[in-house]
């Protein structure tokens, strides 16, 4: 008889008090892993402010290196005091979320700062000494709603010794602009003087009257506005025969029509070794002397003149052709030869991203974009004895354009159409480092001075204007800021206060919008786009003769009577009609492949991500799993 072993049970008490023994040990378990976390990141709060973590590409989140040497640079204490009325915000989210990111920013700035800054968070509250020391410090209020509730959001920057710079509204449209006007107004309070510079320029730089609306007054364009915050400006006419002695640095904005003194003048300045920035433009498309002829008209543009300065100084920018760029080519809208509009790439207006920026160069080192249009290619003079060191250079998918091609709008279509690349990188900014020698020679024939050029050349004007690198949001007639589409600006700044021997704001950068464009999709628009100009206009040049021979046929005829075709014309015609219907037949076809293309590559993305991936992931936690339970087992 087989016989059972009953598995050993224990008493009901002895059971009762183990099952509490482990349920208190469960619980004890429990709350010393919760108390564990909370002290965790309560040290945390306290020993790791410091530590941060910028997942994003361009890191737009971090601190730029200019930052952080205008605060090592400081010599006394600098106070931050951001006005902030929480109370209103609330009924704000777009602001109040913005005001978050202000004063972790700011916040983040004091604790790298090691105590050279400290931060003060006010909220001017209604009918408070905190509102009246806002409004006595200039600050804004802005309107929230119709019913008189009203906000502010405003920094005050203040030095040891009573300097004060205001920033009256932090507005979100100008978030790609706080980093550097916080870093320009603590650079600002921190040093006693700015650094002088002489401006000579052939385009607008500061505030006229709207030409259609006479009472309406034209702001001065962003970058010369926050040039004059940047550093003591001086304007020099462009009939003036010398240039301010005590001027640190010069700025040539496209240049034109220069007197022989002012050429002289600029000559010998530059063999004093003092550093020159400029925009030399090949086809200045902003210049506001370029006068538009009418509707349809073409509207030419405007090239630099320095002669014979350039070749002095061992560079040259030809201002017969402009660079053109297929993979940076700016997307526009052109007509349609049917009517309506289409979008195309324009390829002298380029849209440069970071791969065309020299990473080494602090000039550019932290930028993300830059727009230009109709720029030139920097290059070198044959025996030159200075040195050519690209900042800025195109793609090797270039070529040389000439300007006879560009009038009021190039023909995007066409410029494609003839397009042949070279396979050739051009430069499109440099520096100009070296010994030079005068280009005016002493006319009792002596010796020539000499001298050592300090030159950063950018071959572009129309980069300062305003719609090539921000967009101004409006509401209405009311402006609500700005906001960047490219590092224009801070390209300008960073070169000037390089080149004046102040580097602290040339790691600054701007935020906000870039482009991050789906270079697969492009690249496939491009080649449908080139293969659908070209057979277009092979269409309109079939049928162009086609109408050319009917009318040939016309003229022939002995009858000139007669309106009905001849059996030859009616051949003639049913062929061109015939070729006309192939020809777009196959136009079509080709917009289907283009549409198709980015069609097939969205789905192979979408399957990526909604399918294989979770598949992956899925695969690679049940190997997990699988592994981990064998080494249970064993």
């Amino acid at each position: 008889m087989a016989r059972f072993r009953h598995a050993p049970t224990c008493a009901a008490p002895d059971c009762a008090s183990r099952t509490g023994h482990a349920a208190r040990g469960t619980i004890l378990a429990v709350a010393i892993v919760i108390v564990a976390v909370v002290a965790f990141n309560t040290a945390a709060a306290f020993l790791l402010r410091s530590l941060r973590l910028d997942l994003t590409e361009s890191r737009l989140y971090t601190l730029s290196p200019g930052v952080v040497k205008i605060v090592d640079s400081l010599d006394e204490p600098v106070r931050l005091d951001l006005y902030w009325s929480a109370q209103a915000g609330e009924q704000t989210p777009q602001i109040r979320s913005y005001a978050q990111r202000v004063r972790e920013t700011l916040e983040e700035l004091t604790v790298m700062s090691g105590g050279k800054l400290s931060l003060s968070i006010i909220d001017p509250e209604p009918f408070s000494e905190a509102e009246d020391a806002a409004r006595a410090a200039g600050l804004a209020k802005i309107s929230v709603d119709g019913a008189g509730t009203t906000l502010t959001l405003g920094l005050v920057v203040r030095s040891s010794t009573d300097q004060q710079e205001v920033l009256p509204y932090l507005a979100p449209q100008d978030e790609s602009f706080l980093e550097y006007e916080v870093a320009r107004a603590i650079l600002a309070v921190g040093r006693e003087t700015k650094p002088k510079l002489a401006l000579v320029s052939s385009l607008t730089t500061e505030s006229t009257f709207n030409p259609q609306v006479q009472r309406e007054p034209m702001p001065a364009p962003l970058i010369f506005e926050q040039l004059r915050q940047l550093a003591d400006v001086e304007t020099v006419p462009l009939t003036a025969d010398a240039l301010p002695a005590d001027a640190q640095a010069l700025v040539l904005v496209h240049p034109r029509a220069l007197s022989e003194s002012m050429l002289k003048a600029i000559d010998a300045f530059a063999l004093s070794g003092k550093p020159i920035i400029l925009f030399f433009d090949p086809w200045c498309e902003t210049d506001p002397s370029a006068q538009d002829p009418g509707f349809g008209g073409s509207r030419p543009g405007t090239s630099s003149e320095l002669d014979p300065l350039p070749a002095a100084w061992g560079w040259n920018i030809s201002t017969d052709v402009v660079v053109g760029d297929l993979s940076y080519a700016t997307r526009v809208r052109a007509p349609a030869p049917g009517g309506g509009v289409r979008e195309l790439d324009y390829p002298v207006w380029l849209s440069l991203t970071k791969g065309a920026l020299v990473a080494e160069d602090p000039m550019t080192n932290g930028l993300n974009g830059i727009n230009l249009m109709s720029a030139g290619a920097v290059e070198p003079v044959e025996g030159a004895s200075t040195t050519i060191e690209r900042a800025i250079h195109s793609s090797k998918d270039s070529q040389l354009i000439q300007t006879l091609k560009l009038g009021y709008f190039g023909d995007p279509e066409q410029l494609i159409k003839d397009f042949k690349s070279d396979d050739t990188e051009r430069v499109l900014a440099a520096r100009v480092t070296g010994a030079i020698t005068t280009a005016f020679p002493p006319a009792d024939g002596g010796s020539p001075r000499t001298g050592s050029l300090n030159l950063f050349v950018i071959a572009d004007a129309d980069c300062l204007a305003d719609r090539t690198w921000v967009t101004e949001e409006r509401m209405g007639n009311v402006s609500l800021g700005w906001r960047s589409i490219a590092d224009n600006g801070p390209l300008a700044y960073n070169a000037i206060e390089i080149m004046t021997g102040t580097e602290a704001l040339s790691g600054l950068r701007g935020r906000g919008e870039y482009r991050r464009p789906f270079e697969r999709v492009n690249a496939i628009q491009r080649a449908a786009e080139a293969q659908f100009v070209t057979r277009e206009k092979e269409l309109q040049e079939e049928i162009r003769k086609a109408e050319m021979r009917i009318a040939q046929l016309q003229r022939e005829r002995t009858d000139q009577s007669s309106v009905i075709l001849t059996p030859e014309q009616e051949a003639e015609l049913a062929k061109a009609q015939s070729e006309v219907l192939q020809a777009r037949k196959e136009l079509r076809q080709v917009q289907f492949d283009l549409r198709r293309d980015v069609a097939d590559l969205g789905t192979r993305l979408m399957v990526a991500n909604v399918v294989l991936w979770p598949l992956f992931v899925a695969a690679a936690a049940a190997w997990w799993m699988m592994l981990r339970s064998r080494r249970n087992g064993s």
